[in-house]
């Protein structure tokens, strides 16, 4: 797929910087309806309307993931779930400009015997977020991560998960960020471009897949498709998300009985489905995530308000 390249360097970062700020001020906006009894429809909606309003597109449906689900979880329509007393849910948020993308998330607790593993998520983040520096092998940032999650208490990072590079139009490109040690790594570069991404759980620290999920991506191939439903709901992903991740809740307000065709575009192996993710039922799973540049003069975070 052509894509229109931005004219500059100083261009690209300046769209990032300003795809960190939308996700930045929908973070501040949208914490306060992070409560007991809120609906996770309510917060998604929320969220993503904040991101348009701020000036943002979205780069990827809002995940509100509570408890053993680590993430994936984007309310489908007319969900019903609601946060209880001493849940634990993580909100992910995603904005770009011009295809340009900014990647964040955060957990609020209502169980105080786990706030240090909120920490530890947190505490973890900023850890790998300070070590980012060009030149430094990826595997040593999971040395980092994974030792400052378990020097919180007993706690254990989420192996399968890890932040990635940020590309244009790629959320998840080809470089990444363990959460744990490995035995094999690569260079980080100057001008790179990261959302770094820490789990910390008091389960396995493995997720597994759900049989089910509401968060959809559009696959390179194409395949052709007979029904007229199915391809309308092609033209539409093509049209308003591209490459990047799209809600079930959004083709239902844009393609009536669109279940069938959706069905079939899975099925022919046209969109990816993101299975939901979760450690072992009856844990908790805490996670933080901030997107940075990687400069000369240290890590330059995207996704805090900056002061004016």
């Amino acid at each position: 797929m052509s894509r229109k390249k931005s004219s500059s360097k100083e261009d690209k970062f300046e769209k990032y910087r300003k795809a960190g700020q939308v996700v930045a001020k929908t973070k501040e906006y949208v914490r306060p309806f992070v409560r007991i009894g809120a609906k996770l429809l309510d917060i998604c909606e929320k969220t993503e309307q904040s991101v348009i309003k701020e000036g943002g597109k979205l780069a990827f449906p809002c995940n509100v993931s509570i408890n053993h689900i680590a993430a994936h979880y984007s309310s489908p329509p007319g969900d019903k779930t609601v946060i209880k007393e001493g849940d634990i849910v993580k909100v992910d948020i995603g904005a770009h400009v011009d295809g340009f993308i900014a990647d964040s998330a955060f957990t609020v607790n209502f169980d105080p015997d786990f706030d240090k593993l909120v920490d530890a998520a947190v505490a973890s983040c900023h850890a790998a977020i300070e070590a980012m520096l060009p030149g430094t092998n990826t595997k040593d940032i999971g040395k980092i991560v994974e030792s400052t999650i378990k020097s919180k208490g007993k706690f254990k990072p989420i192996k399968e998960l890890s932040g990635h590079i940020l590309e244009e139009y790629a959320l998840h490109g080809p470089k990444t960020i363990p959460n744990v040690r490995i035995p094999y790594g690569t260079k980080i570069e100057e001008g790179e471009v990261y959302a770094i991404e820490t789990f910390s759980s008091t389960g396995t620290g493995s997720v597994h897949d759900l049989p089910y999920g509401y968060i959809y991506r559009l696959l390179p191939v194409r395949t052709p498709v007979r029904s007229k439903g199915a391809r309308k709901i092609i033209s539409a992903v093509l049209k308003e998300y591209k490459t990047l991740p799209f809600s079930e809740r959004w083709i239902a307000k844009q393609v009536k009985a669109y279940k069938v065709a959706l069905n079939e575009l899975i099925t022919k192996g046209v969109f990816h489905r993101y299975k939901i993710l979760s450690d072992k039922k009856g844990c908790k799973v805490a996670q933080a995530e901030e997107t940075m540049i990687v400069t000369k003069d240290g890590p330059k975070i995207t996704t805090s308000i900056e002061s004016d």
